[in-house]
């Protein structure tokens, strides 16, 4: 019986050890897919900002372009304005009166 025992015990024993082998060449296995992994983040993000860059350089300055000449024409719009005003008084304080009607109009509604 003892000899069974001792024999179970070193079959067991080379068990374990297979199976420390096994663990430690997954743990190199996984430690090697992280790695590529995390590569390959990497290489995701640097396309990412190199298109993002390139994106920046085509229409930079078309959407500067635009931006200036979004000012330039609020800037007309409120001279504009301002100068309707001061020559037409009356006519600017009834078209706010008409707005204000109909807006509260259309607010009555809902």
């Amino acid at each position: 019986m003892r000899a069974t025992s001792h024999a179970n015990g070193k079959d067991l024993s080379k068990e374990i050890a297979a199976l420390k082998a096994q663990l430690e060449d997954l743990a190199e296995s996984m430690n090697g897919t992280g790695q590529s992994m995390v590569a390959r983040g990497e290489e995701v993000v640097e396309d990412t900002l190199k298109a993002a860059r390139e994106l920046i350089a085509k229409y930079g300055d078309t959407a500067k372009a635009i931006a200036d000449d979004t000012v330039a024409l609020k800037n007309k719009a409120t001279d504009t304005l301002v100068e309707q005003t001061e020559a037409r008084p009356l006519t600017t304080l009834a078209a706010i009166a008409g707005i204000g009607f109909l807006a509260g109009w259309l607010c009555r509604r809902q």
